[in-house]
């Protein structure tokens, strides 16, 4: 009977987590962003199905902003170049932020593109590119990118 219990137990969680395709963070060791380190993701992508993109942020409370600029480019396996630039507010009207909080840390996922589908299966590259006025973006921990599999909803 465990045996059964735990077969099912790892089933559901395998299928809670299908959509996910990628996730990954990069991190900084002083706590800032420095706005020449463009962070560089890779991962695998098939022909025909659609993805949706997402921006990480992790921040400390002290992220003297209410908004981060950024760049995104996304280099598609056939050599296609899509680019973009972000302002992503962080605080609501109130001044509070977004995202969800624990202690000091904030962790929030801005989306970037829905439904993007690829002419070729092969490698995606997404460039992210700090865009703050400053040289040094205090406060940031961690940006990532995750990518999900578009539901058909």
């Amino acid at each position: 009977m465990q045996k059964i219990l735990l077969l099912l137990i790892i089933v559901f969680m395998a299928s809670c987590g299908s959509d996910n395709v990628y996730k990954k963070y990069k991190e900084f060791d002083n706590v800032s962003w420095n706005r020449f380190d463009i962070i560089e993701f890779e991962f695998p992508v098939k022909k025909n199905e659609p993805y949706d993109f997402f921006f990480l942020l992790r921040h400390h409370t002290y992220f003297p902003f209410s908004f981060i600029d950024i760049n995104i480019t996304i280099y598609t396996p056939d050599g296609e170049r899509r680019s973009r630039d972000y302002h992503y507010n962080l605080k609501t009207n109130k001044l509070e932020w977004m995202g969800k909080g624990m202690g000091e840390l904030w962790d929030i996922e801005l989306p970037i593109r829905k439904k993007m589908i690829f002419n070729e299966s092969g490698n995606c590259k997404i460039l992210v590119e700090n865009k703050m006025s400053k040289v040094e973006t205090p406060g940031i921990m961690e940006v990532g990118i995750k990518v999900n599999k578009s539901s058909n909803k």
